[in-house]
């Protein structure tokens, strides 16, 4: 069944990674805030700005069958790996497609994938606005908990040379 295109949802997506790219790309048009780079055929690279991870870097790419979209979100911890990991697995709990996941240096990255009959422009940006929220609603505790002795360092040195307290302490 195609949608109706005055509707919310945009354009009417029957499943192909034509249309799925048509509506990531209507999506952008409706953001000129945002700068956005083609990557091959079937790739967009842009980053999104949050309020305490002031830079979300977004991947996504049109394959065969999905919408791919991939973030970074954080290297892989220093100290405290396992209540990091815990933390975030919980977050997953309550997120709508993305989740937070590992690549293969121990990195977190958020990752969403959705089916190509599921792509209109709508939910390109539920998608984005999730990795968004996510992004920023998780950073400072999962920064605190990874790096705690980097932070206290940094803060000592701070203190040491009169400089104000860094805001994720």
């Amino acid at each position: 069944m195609e949608a109706d295109p005055e509707q919310p949802g945009g354009p009417a997506i029957g499943g192909s990674a034509a249309e799925a790219a048509h509506a990531v790309e209507a999506w952008f048009a409706a953001q000129p805030e945002l700068e956005v780079e083609r990557v091959g055929g079937a790739g967009w690279l842009t980053v999104l700005r949050g309020e305490r991870k002031r830079t979300i870097p977004v991947h996504l790419e049109v394959g065969t069958h999905t919408l791919v979209l991939q973030s970074f979100f954080l290297r892989a911890p220093d100290e405290d790996e396992a209540g990091v990991f815990r933390f975030l697995l919980q977050r997953n709990l309550r997120t709508y497609v993305c989740r937070f996941a590992l690549d293969d240096t121990g990195d977190i990255l958020l990752v969403g994938v959705l089916p190509l009959h599921a792509v209109t422009t709508a939910e390109v940006d539920r998608l984005l606005g999730q990795v968004l929220q996510a992004a920023d609603d998780a950073f400072n505790v999962a920064l605190r908990m990874g790096f705690a002795s980097y932070i206290e360092r940094e803060q000592a040195w701070r203190e040491k040379v009169g400089a104000g307290r860094n805001p994720i302490s």
